[in-house]
């Protein structure tokens, strides 16, 4: 009876291993991911099926993608009414400052509605400056402020921005907000209760549920983005939080970039932000003339420039982010500056860095010399060797943490977003970029490139063969596979 009974609970794990296998190898897109996921069921017996429903499947994929994608395509039908397409005139125009990035305005066009458009770029470097203008820009709010974020901390920026709201909304302004249910979770019981009782609509893009923990923590919206009466935007890699300010001490320097648009661009903003608005909310945000202005006028200060804006996620058919930075480094003729935290490519990103370095583009990479993840730092090592062989320079910042997200090009493409260099960026979370044509904008972020670079150590070859052995080899190699789970 025992044996029967032994015999019936193996046939009954074995079909449940072939099932788990069949689901890895048809829903697995990451060559990584369905390498390690077949390597754990198969090595840990039944920890390891447990491991994969619990955090590798997708279950929320299906809901989530068809009904992001139907919202998506219904915003975009009626995003064509608000916004004029001038993309080939302007590209006409300007064929000096888009140089050889047509392909690129091309590109953004046909992927994401990445319309075209002449704007002026604010840069803002760090908290001590993105906070004051966030600040400033809030108080001229008339109609609407939206607010989409990662990550919202109760501290003093946190409640400076939290008492900014409330005071508008006393004023008459409407003001929405969504946050990240998983990197916010902080303010839940504090400043989202009290921007709700003070007349703030405000909803995480992603609600965790216990049954649902472990999935859903793995979907993240990672946006930093502010739309002020259809006129003003703000989007890049700051937070709202203390530590992005270095004039408060929160014991390391923290390095980011934002930037502040004005100009028609902010209508795409407003598209992407209706788009995870109406995937979060009670009810539907509705396209109107009072979201889009038409006529409305546009402060100069900042760079003139064209821009477009491209987002991803989860429920775009395609990587957006990912494409997007093949094209830009693929792109790139002389010279392509690249500052990133978090670097763990996939081999199309890989192959287009060493692409661009052996072609004789000078191609430098930023990354933090000490990471805030154990794991991610190893990580981005394991791809040291093989970009420096090609002839990509290496600079590895050591005056804190560089958290910024940026890439300038040949002197005239300039990015500022909230996007990472790995698979969460470009397949799992909400993201969102600005692209900006032109060489004032572009000089500038160059500018504040040398001037980072002053504080960084740079790894030749040489020198990370003398100093990276076999076991470091090793513990960078598993990094690499541990964090295709991340």
């Amino acid at each position: 009876m025992r044996e029967s009974i032994y015999f019936i609970i193996a046939i009954i794990y074995l079909a449940i291993l072939i099932f788990t296998v069949i689901r890895i190898l048809l829903d697995t897109r990451s060559t990584p991911k369905t390498l390690g996921y077949l390597l754990l069921v198969v090595v840990v017996p039944l920890l390891g099926i447990i491991i994969y429903y619990s955090f590798g499947i997708n279950y929320r994929h299906l809901s989530s993608t068809s009904r992001g994608h139907q919202i998506q395509k219904a915003v975009d039908n009626s995003y064509q009414e608000f916004v004029k397409n001038e993309t080939e005139q302007l590209s006409r125009d300007n064929a000096v400052r888009i140089d050889q990035h047509q392909k690129l305005v091309d590109f953004l066009e046909n992927i994401d509605q990445g319309f075209l458009s002449e704007n002026h770029f604010k840069l803002l470097v760090n908290g001590e400056q993105k906070f004051p203008e966030v600040l400033a820009t809030l108080e001229k709010a008339n109609d609407f402020i939206h607010m989409e974020y990662y990550d919202w901390e109760n501290d003093n920026r946190g409640n400076q921005i939290k008492d900014i709201l409330l005071e508008k909304v006393k004023q008459g302004v409407k003001v929405r907000v969504l946050y990240d249910d998983y990197a916010s979770r902080k303010i839940k019981h504090n400043i989202v209760k009290e921007l709700k009782n003070g007349g703030v609509e405000i909803y995480p893009k992603i609600k965790l549920r216990l049954r649902q923990f472990a999935n859903r923590a793995n979907h993240r919206d990672h946006r930093k983005v502010i739309i002020i009466d259809g006129i003003f935007g703000f989007v890049g890699g700051i937070n709202i939080s203390d530590r992005y300010d270095n004039t408060i001490d929160t014991g390391l320097y923290w390095r980011d970039t934002h930037m502040r648009i004005s100009g028609p661009l902010v209508n795409s903003l407003q598209r992407h932000f209706i788009v995870s608005w109406n995937s979060s909310a009670a009810e539907n945000l509705p396209m109107s003339h009072e979201l889009f202005p038409q006529d409305k006028a546009f402060e100069k200060d900042g760079k003139p420039g064209l821009g477009q804006v491209v987002a991803g996620g989860p429920i775009y058919p395609m990587s957006n982010i990912m494409l997007s930075y093949f094209r830009i480094f693929t792109l790139a003729r002389k010279k392509l500056y690249i500052t990133n935290p978090y670097f763990i490519p996939n081999d199309s990103i890989l192959d287009a860095l060493k692409e661009s370095a052996i072609s004789g583009v000078d191609v430098r990479l930023m990354l933090p010399e000490k990471s805030d993840s154990a794991i991610v730092g190893a990580a981005s090592k394991f791809y040291f060797e093989e970009l420096l062989e090609a002839g990509v320079r290496i600079f590895l910042y050591t005056k804190g943490f560089v958290h910024a997200k940026t890439v300038v090009a040949d002197g005239s493409l300039s990015v500022v977003g909230t996007a990472n260099m790995d698979l969460r960026s470009f397949d799992l979370n909400f993201e969102i970029m600005g692209v900006i044509y032109g060489q004032e904008f572009a000089s500038e972020l160059e500018q504040v490139y040398m001037e980072d670079l002053k504080v960084c150590n740079e790894i030749t070859l040489e020198e990370y063969k003398k100093n990276t052995g076999l076991m470091k080899k090793l513990a960078h190699s598993v990094a690499r596979l541990i964090s295709s789970f991340l």
